[in-house]
């Protein structure tokens, strides 16, 4: 504290001076010239009176941005390691993420989660979890483990459990299940932040979803689904990953009244779209080529989602805020040119340097159990000549019910038939080989 007052008031040179950045204030919109002056891992100050620094980095106009913050993420849909998504991430700008690792924890439980966080710690990109709160997701599967209230109130009190996270059961919440508010009536006692889950919900019904706590949702297809949420008081989370994309339908929705509770979120991120599409960084391009404020776009991936979920102590540029940072060459493209975390660079110019990673034990890895298999197993018989199809929906998580004619072989089995685009498909337990 003493050093980053001696640095704020001029008394000792940075220990490292941004300058000749055009800054980018989430607070205000406004977008101007300063220099940045940087004490161990906090902002001392900005100004153009900044400009002694132990090390010194010429930014040649270049836009100075505060680090990204990914509002909601499953990483194991990634199918990489912390460590792997943090030197991805990085190059992208973002040093700050949220994981609900409900799918590790529907296979391994609380050590699952355990896993994850020991795995995350050190890096330079932080990791915060939310705890999963619908494991399993569903009492018709067969899952690995079980998260009760009484281990939601254990992994809260771990750090770097910051809350709840989505509560996918809305019809439990709805129907008063005992145990599913008694998840919610946990996190709410220690005042953390609750994050809803409750597609096409409305009306008299989510009314009563919001009165039992929840505070955000990331489910909204459409701009009158979004617009209802908002007036309630949830956060607007729009969704844009591999798997749903909302954002352009979304997008019409916010308006400079209710901009500041929304945030850009990827939920589900293959590796692939991590690689060739990007990150936060990737929403932020496509939000201002639809037209929206490029100022407000960086505030919906920076000082939004720290305040939502209480991370007070980044989100900006400002004295006493982490100096987790992006230098961008534009902010139609949002090239990322430079990342600083914690008053470092930790990627420079598409590469990020060499990470330490620590592994996952044998549990963790061996945790895949499956009975034999062979082609029998797969063998469907058809009473009638019609069956249940999911439909899907181009870009979306929600599918359609349908009832289809499929086709059969000589044996009067089920075989696909790709050409009305009607396939097979199976869904294996892999937790106990039942």
């Amino acid at each position: 504290m003493n050093h980053l007052i001696d640095v704020a008031k001029g008394d000792v040179p940075a220990d490292l001076l941004l300058q000749g950045a055009r800054v980018v204030n989430v607070f205000t919109g406004e977008i101007y010239p300063a220099n940045v002056a940087i004490a161990g891992e906090w902002i001392a100050g900005l100004g153009d009176y900044y400009n002694d620094g132990k090390e010194t980095l010429h930014l040649n106009g270049l836009f100075l941005l505060p680090g990204f913050v990914n509002g909601h993420l499953h990483l194991e849909s990634s199918l990489l390691t912390p460590a792997e998504y943090a030197r991805l991430a990085l190059i992208h700008g973002t040093t700050t993420v949220i994981l609900d690792p409900h799918e590790i924890a529907n296979v391994l439980g609380i050590p699952g989660i355990q896993a994850l966080i020991d795995s995350s710690k050190s890096l330079p990109l932080d990791f915060f979890f939310m705890a999963p709160s619908c494991v399993p997701a569903t009492p018709l599967e067969t899952s690995g483990a079980a998260l009760l209230a009484k281990d939601i109130e254990t992994l809260l009190k771990k750090p770097r459990v910051i809350g709840l996270a989505e509560v996918m059961n809305f019809p439990g919440v709805l129907q008063k299940h005992p145990e599913v508010l008694k998840k919610i009536e946990t996190a709410k006692k220690q005042g953390k932040p609750i994050d809803g889950h409750a597609p096409l919900l409305s009306e008299k019904g989510l009314n009563a979803y919001v009165a039992s706590g929840m505070e955000s949702d990331h489910e909204s297809v459409g701009r009158a689904e979004a617009e209802e949420k908002l007036r309630l008081g949830m956060w607007l989370m729009i969704r844009e990953g591999s798997a749903a994309k909302n954002l352009r339908d979304l997008l019409p929705a916010i308006t400079p009244q209710n901009s500041h509770r929304s945030l850009f979120v990827l939920d589900d991120l293959e590796s692939y779209d991590l690689i060739h599409k990007g990150d936060i960084d990737h929403l932020l391009r496509l939000a201002v080529s639809l037209g929206l404020d490029p100022a407000t776009a960086i505030q919906m991936v920076t000082l939004n989602p720290s305040e939502r979920f209480g991370l007070r102590d980044r989100g900006a540029i400002a004295p006493g805020r982490l100096a987790d940072l992006a230098v961008v060459s534009d902010l139609n493209h949002f090239q990322v040119r430079l990342t600083i975390k914690g008053g470092k660079v930790v990627a420079r110019e598409g590469k990020a340097y060499p990470l330490f990673s620590f592994g996952f034990s044998p549990k963790v890895l061996r945790s895949v159990k499956i009975k034999p298999l062979d082609e029998s197993s797969f063998s469907l018989e058809l009473k009638t000549e019609k069956a249940w199809v999911i439909g899907i929906v181009p870009d979306q998580i929600l599918t359609e019910k349908l009832i289809l004619p499929v086709k059969t072989n000589n044996h009067g089995k089920v075989i696909s038939d790709p050409e009305l685009d009607i396939l097979k498909i199976a869904v294996i337990e892999p937790h106990k080989a039942s």
